[in-house]
């Protein structure tokens, strides 16, 4: 399901990988880092498709896969890429046919943007413990616009932002620094579970509610204003785009980035998956 054009088609699936590697990581980074993404969007894309035993996209059920990024994977015409087109289609055509699979089965190869130096177990973020979507540490992220990043809120904003997670929650405005409290983080460092108010709340929840750039933050009380510094982007699980291109440009191939993003995972073509 194409979301710009707002309708079904059908293309070649190597030809739809080239669109997700363009919408999904800058042509600029490492060729290796590209490689990278390309068998994570190939296999994230092969394990929906019904005919691997997927299910389909969910939001479009006669598609094997929308162009959404917040549902799917993002995707961008290849056509429109002004620079390092060339590169995009040599990380394709180097590694086609290529996937990652764990105990001989297709992985969910998630990614996100920079984990802000380590990435999250499965079951920390969301609910089920997955054995290669482990913490691991994730160095050479600092070239990561989003690394660390600060957003301002308004207290008043703030409340009504908590008030649309849960309508039951109570807040004293008067007296902030009491009213929230950081009760638990994840191994990568996500708030789990924070206390707002009279109510305890995801760290995710209050991320999206506020739209920070992911749910490892803190906060500071300045007056009628909340100052969030947030470190990292994404959901901090499997793949950081930004650690696997500062990988590659300290010396390691794809594959490498990939065993160690996802841990004791294998790499093998799809026809011998297929056997």
């Amino acid at each position: 399901y194409r979301k710009d054009l707002e309708r079904i088609i059908t293309m070649d699936f190597e030809e739809y990988i080239l669109g997700v590697l363009a919408g999904e990581m800058p042509a600029s980074f490492h060729i290796e880092a590209l490689k990278a993404q390309a068998l994570a969007a190939r296999t994230y894309t092969l394990l929906r498709m019904p005919q691997f035993g997927g299910s389909g996209c969910s939001n479009h059920p006669e598609a094997d896969i929308c162009t959404d990024s917040t549902h799917c994977q993002a995707y961008r015409n290849p056509a429109t890429v002004k620079e390092g087109l060339d590169r995009l289609k040599q990380a394709v055509e180097d590694t086609s046919g290529e996937v990652i699979i764990y105990d001989n089965r297709l992985i969910d190869a998630v990614f996100h943007s920079t984990s802000g130096g380590k990435t999250e177990n499965s079951e920390d973020v969301w609910s089920n413990k997955v054995p290669y979507l482990r913490s691991v540490v994730s160095q050479y992220e600092e070239h990561s616009p989003k690394y660390v990043t600060q957003q301002e809120v308004k207290v008043d904003d703030f409340i009504q932002c908590m008030k649309k997670i849960d309508p039951q929650i109570r807040i004293n405005k008067n007296d902030l620094e009491k009213e929230i409290k950081i009760l638990e983080r994840s191994e990568g460092g996500r708030i789990t579970e924070i206390k707002v108010g009279n109510k305890i709340l995801s760290g995710t929840d209050v991320r999206t509610a506020l739209g920070l750039n992911s749910s490892n933050f803190n906060y500071k009380i300045i007056g009628k204003t909340i100052v969030f510094t947030t470190i990292g982007y994404g959901h901090g699980i499997g793949l950081s785009q930004y650690g696997a291109d500062g990988m590659a440009k300290n010396g390691s191939d794809y594959k490498e980035i990939l065993r160690h993003y996802y841990q004791g995972v294998e790499i093998i073509s799809i026809e011998d998956l297929m056997e």
